[in-house]
């Protein structure tokens, strides 16, 4: 194995592996180079798996060589022309720059990484709307929970319910099948990170024996599913939302950020309606802070919600509004233009 790649390209690689391992556990913190009709890169968190497709010209080689990821980045280089040159003995690889050498002694073994390679694909989404969904229906879970990707009718759905709180995002493309996943929450905030880096515009995703793939130009991603035990949302969630009122996403977001200062992790504090304003109202000891959002002449109601966890949720809904409107014993906030939903019980 013999081949060369810019310091550009190799620092993006090294933040993609790095957010596809996480972590969490320091034991997958590691990419790994073999030939399979080609050269190919491999990254994993335990549960996704990530194979790239390098277009990069080398001769065929046997094995697989393992690299850890933080050792890696020792070679990143302010100088993006600059090259990093791989070469790999009978055991050992050496990456070089003009002024450095990292070598790792024992680093090849004999298994290629196993992952599904095969997905029949179902669906076509802009690779942004797909990314900002998951973000936005992940934002309140955290480690042992799941996200939901399923069919719905001509359309694809994402949820999840965390802290009170149900969060469905709808991408009006219509699957090719039907189908339903759950995802493991901290494997879906790494493939989010992930996306991130990613200016791909279109995402191809597709139905594997037990896994759900991925293809994103010469990145594929197999990720391992559990079996759904979600509830599909009520039917309100998938209709127009034409009643309500409309309150400014910035003022929203700017109340939050004020009693969240003042309340402590895992405090909850009151959302309140009286038909003439909205408010947050928060009573902790002999702390008492009430604060006016906004005029608001709509239902009245009283909800009770965690402040970080809310402010988390709005803040990734990207519509200049927010509509708030009660339904059968709850409080909807919809981004009506994004398709987003936020859902709290209402205590009255």
């Amino acid at each position: 194995m013999d081949f060369k790649i810019s310091a550009s390209d190799y620092a993006k690689l090294i933040d993609l592996f790095g957010r596809v391992s996480g972590t969490l556990e320091p034991s997958y913190r590691y990419f790994q180079i073999y030939y399979k009709r080609g050269l190919k890169f491999f990254a994993s968190d335990g549960c996704m798996k990530l194979e790239f497709s390098s277009g990069v010209a080398t001769s065929p080689f046997n094995g697989v060589y393992t690299v850890p990821i933080d050792y890696a980045r020792a070679l990143k280089s302010s100088d993006p022309t600059s090259l990093i040159c791989f070469s790999a003995g009978e055991e050992d690889l050496e990456l070089r720059t003009a002024s450095e050498t990292l070598t790792l002694q024992k680093a090849r073994s004999s298994t290629l990484p196993a992952m599904e390679r095969k997905f029949e694909f179902f669906s076509r989404f802009p690779l942004k709307e797909f990314s900002s969904s998951l973000n936005f229906v992940s934002s309140a879970s955290v480690e042992g929970e799941t996200v939901e990707i399923f069919s719905k009718k001509n359309e694809t759905v994402l949820a999840a319910s965390a802290n009170r709180m149900v969060l469905v995002s709808v991408l009006e493309y219509e699957p090719k099948t039907e189908f339903r996943y759950s995802l493991q929450y901290v494997t879906v905030r790494h493939l989010v990170k992930a996306l991130e880096l990613l200016t791909s515009e279109e995402l191809y995703a597709g139905t594997g024996i037990s896994e759900l793939g991925l293809k994103i130009g010469p990145l594929l991603f197999s990720i391992c599913t559990d079996e759904a035990d979600f509830s599909e949302p009520p039917s309100f969630f998938f209709g127009d939302i034409d009643d309500g009122i409309d309150i400014q996403r910035k003022a929203f977001l700017s109340a939050l950020r004020k009693i969240t200062r003042l309340s402590k992790h895992g405090f909850s504090v009151l959302m309140i309606s009286d038909k003439s304003k909205l408010k947050f109202f928060l009573k902790a000891g002999a702390l008492r802070y009430e604060c006016e959002v906004c005029d608001f002449v709509g239902d009245e109601f009283v909800a009770q919600v965690d402040p970080r966890k809310l402010q988390s949720v709005i803040s990734r809904i990207k519509d200049s509004k927010i509509r708030l409107v009660t339904r059968k014993g709850n409080l909807l906030m919809v981004g009506r233009k994004s398709k987003m939903y936020l859902m709290v019980p209402l205590i009255r």
